[in-house]
């Protein structure tokens, strides 16, 4: 049996739209009720986990039914010159991502969409203009001294294979697969409706030859992909696993149907509802039973689900350690030291929606649950929104998000700051912002929130209506945590990166266009703008606006910082529309002296389009030394910086 997405996804956009949309009270101040210790104990042996898994599956509704920084991953010993990679929301905790760079050789894993029932190459098949759509990762030796490429080698896969993303570690590419890619669908897999039998994996391949690449364990794993991340040599994926038991009669009313479920479960083994691994053609189950945990919250209907982080070793991938818990997860927020998984609870009540989020402590291919908390309102539903939560000196900060029933103000904002516990496994709340102290709001009245950034001591939040207030957040104090600054600009940012302590970035929307903006933030009381740039008008749109792996910044070249940002857009020339994708390059300038600093757009790369199938789902650019790569889609284009106009491509 396997599920509609597209009708999931549909459900979903119904539910988002009804929440924005519903009038309200503003909620209560008050800080939220820190929850019992414990919420997720160990099982202590298999049959409580058969147990707890067998109960949820006579109790689940029909599926139909159901309700900072910069980091240069993989990077080679000893690379050459002064190169971008894969941006990344922590340091230390390198992104999966479809298109990679070292400084040597460009990885580019084939598009190939699954979302929605169908499968999206190109028009025919092909794009018209470049190299053809494959079944194959491309790999591209760069030669940035005359910014030129050659393809070195492709990667042939299945045609039921989609490349989630790939990590580089020394001289091993380790590729995450699944039988379907549903790109910006991500959020929806919030839905218990949707959780068909899936299958995800992994491949490892052995680069030492760039030139003829080597698959050394190829593993298939049942369920959906969820997330990945990877600290050193381990790669953590987050997956989700409901068993499918035949026979089964869901939400049983009559004597008759409780009898026939009775039946079908005693002739069902754990096994039989457990996911299963294959390494190299030999299979396992996947899930210890002694190494998952259980949720003890009454009040908590027990899906029968299963969430599991694999943490693999690059270098030994078939030694995997597999934690799990029988619960939801809509997303996961990873640290250096610690996984964080929200789980949305009371969705179907807007005015009543909290978020649960459980801590797990990572030490290498270990993982030890370490406490859970509620907190009020919603975290986040896919996108970059993820980074609404950060871990500093063990404190996580969270921004979320209430929405009332008040005709006024139908959504209100909430940063909680909690700690573990020095005696349960709980996560404390530390404080909460509003509060008795400081009860101003974050955001005016009907103000949803955008972009946020949380910076050591510092936060940064961006909430709009009409205007954009951006709001600073002192949090030198974790008790007393307080919004120290505000100003309020035209159009609002998705996304904010940090160009240093005293200068800040905004990338968002004003007046239908793409919109950058510098903001100097010396003065925590009186942020100032030092300049914006909007990039052309309504419809026009930048992938980086909701795909940090879009943005690339070189930080420091002769004291000059360089970026850059794809925009799509359409122009009306003689009355005929012309779309047009290119890469808007920037510099932001005397960032050492905040009060003279300016952003300054230089020049933009305009590959040649065709005129057949003009467009591109995804674009990413890496900037080494003088030279630009940009990838659209499995095409790459080059140039120098500062002849932007003379392209070279596709290679």
């Amino acid at each position: 049996m396997r599920w509609n997405v597209c009708g999931s996804v549909l459900i979903l956009s119904v539910v988002s739209l009804t929440i924005s949309g519903c009038g309200g009270g503003s909620s209560s101040a008050q800080e939220p009720t820190p929850p019992a210790a414990g919420l997720l104990t160990k099982a202590e042996n298999a049959a409580q986990l058969e147990t707890s898994l067998k109960a949820g599956l006579t109790t689940l509704s029909p599926p139909e039914m159901a309700g900072d920084a910069l980091a240069l991953a993989g990077t080679p010993a000893a690379p050459a010159g002064n190169f971008t990679g894969t941006y990344t929301q922590e340091k230390e905790v390198d992104e999966l991502d479809v298109v990679r760079y070292d400084g040597e050789h460009l990885y580019i894993a084939p598009r190939r969409f699954m979302g929605c029932c169908f499968i999206l190459a190109a028009a025919d098949g092909a794009a018209p203009t470049g190299n053809p759509a494959q079944s194959a990762i491309r790999i591209l030796a760069t030669d940035p001294a005359n910014a030129g490429a050659s393809e070195t080698a492709t990667i042939p896969l299945e045609d039921n294979v989609s490349v989630q993303g790939m990590y580089l570690a020394g001289s091993k590419m380790f590729a995450l697969t699944a039988e379907a890619y549903y790109g910006g669908y991500g959020d929806a897999w919030a839905s218990i409706a949707i959780w068909a039998p899936e299958h995800l994996g992994y491949r490892v391949y052995d680069l030492s030859d760039k030139s003829a690449p080597v698959l050394e364990t190829q593993v298939t794993i049942d369920g959906v992909f969820v997330e990945s991340r990877r600290i050193g040599n381990v790669v953590y994926i987050v997956s989700r696993y409901a068993p499918q038991v035949p026979g089964i009669v869901y939400s049983p009313t009559t004597a008759s149907e409780i009898t026939q479920n009775q039946t079908v479960l005693a002739n069902t083994s754990l096994d039989d509802m457990l996911p299963k691994i294959t390494i190299d053609g030999v299979s396992q189950t996947l899930v210890d039973p002694e190494n998952c945990y259980l949720d003890n919250d009454d009040r908590i209907q027990a899906y029968p689900v299963i969430t599991s982080v694999t943490a693999v070793p690059v270098d030994n991938p078939g030694a995997f350690v597999n934690t799990c818990y029988n619960g939801e997860v809509y997303g996961v927020y990873v640290s250096e030291n610690a996984l964080y998984f929200p789980q949305v609870l009371g969705y179907w009540l807007p005015d009543q929606i909290k978020t649960r989020i459980h801590k797990f402590g990572l030490a290498g291919s270990q993982m030890t649950y370490r406490g859970s908390a509620d907190i009020s309102g919603q975290v986040w539903r896919g996108g970059q929104a993820d980074f609404r939560m950060s871990e500093h000196n063990g404190d996580l900060r969270v921004l979320s998000s209430e929405y009332t029933l008040s005709n006024t103000d139908f959504v209100d904002h909430r940063l909680t700051i909690l700690r573990e516990s020095r005696t349960a496994p709980e996560l404390e709340i530390v404080s909460s912002l509003p509060s008795t102290a400081h009860p101003e709001p974050i955001g005016k009245p009907n103000e949803q929130l955008y972009g946020v950034r949380f910076l050591g001591d510092r936060a940064y939040a961006v909430t709009f209506l009409q205007v954009d207030p951006l709001y600073v957040f002192d949090l030198a104090n974790p008790a007393d945590p307080r919004i120290a600054g505000e100003l309020r600009v035209t159009g609002f940012s998705d996304f904010l990166h940090p160009v240093s302590e005293d200068l800040l970035l905004g990338l968002g929307r004003d007046v239908g266009g793409v919109k950058l903006e510098l903001f100097d933030v010396s003065d925590l009381a009186a942020p100032v703008s030092r300049g914006a740039v909007t990039i052309g008008g309504q419809g026009a749109y930048s992938e980086a606006q909701y795909d940090r792996h879009a943005f690339t910044y070189q930080a420091d070249i002769n004291g000059v910082d360089r970026l850059t940002v794809p925009v799509s857009q359409y122009f009306d020339v003689s009355g005929q529309w012309t779309y047009e994708l290119g890469l808007h390059m920037f510099e932001i300038r005397d960032k050492l002296t905040p009060a003279l600093s300016s952003l300054i757009e230089v020049g933009r790369i305009l590959p040649p389009a065709s005129t057949d199938f003009p467009y591109a789902d995804r674009s990413r650019a890496f900037i080494h030394d003088d030279t630009v790569y940009y990838v659209q889609d499995e095409n790459v284009w080059s140039a120098f910086w500062n002849s932007p106009t003379l392209v070279n491509g596709p290679y």
